[in-house]
């Protein structure tokens, strides 16, 4: 069976690159996700290399950390590419890779796949280098409190020259 075939390569896979960190997007649960492929491939008769957590990265929860909630409406894949001039080229939505599957067109999800791989790597990269474009506003990402407001002030040498100065005439004007 083709099904079992893939995911005994996929595990196989697993196994041989255990000491890398996988980078995946919401596959936490046995809806969908590693549990979910476990599962399936336990059905299958086979028997699942069970990747440590510790090595498992979810991209989506990376981002919420670093950019809060509102960092990109949902869809939040798709929303964050349109942010990010990224395209969808050969992008399917879920029922687009359901009905791929049915059809048995798998040329059509492998493609999906690929594409999907490529997105994350594009949103990682940027994230990284601090270039990905996200919705989260600057009080946002600094903790939305007067404490980040005054720690940026403080940590800006304008901010500080202004206050100075504001600080100096004032003294003189009181003064006078």
């Amino acid at each position: 069976m083709l099904e079992k075939e893939m995911l005994q390569e996929f595990y196989d896979y697993m196994k041989h690159h255990s000491s890398h960190y996988w980078i995946h997007w919401n596959m936490r649960d046995i809806n969908y996700g590693f549990p979910a492929l476990e599962h399936r491939f336990k059905i299958l008769g086979g028997e699942p290399y069970i990747l440590d957590d510790s090595k498992k990265v979810d991209l989506s929860r990376v981002l919420v950390a670093l950019y809060t909630n509102g960092y990109a409406p949902h869809p939040r894949i798709v929303k964050l590419m349109e942010m990010n001039f990224i395209t969808a080229k050969d992008l399917l939505d879920g029922p687009g890779e359901a009905a791929a599957f049915e059809n048995k067109d798998f040329v059509k999800l492998h493609q999906s796949t690929l594409r999907k791989v490529d997105v994350f790597c594009n949103f990682l990269g940027r994230t990284l280098d601090g270039s990905l474009i996200t919705k989260s506003t600057w009080w946002e990402l600094n903790g939305g409190s007067l404490k980040a407001l005054g720690e940026f002030i403080s940590n800006n040498w304008i901010f500080t020259l202004i206050a100075g100065v504001v600080g100096i005439a004032a003294g003189i004007y009181t003064f006078i």
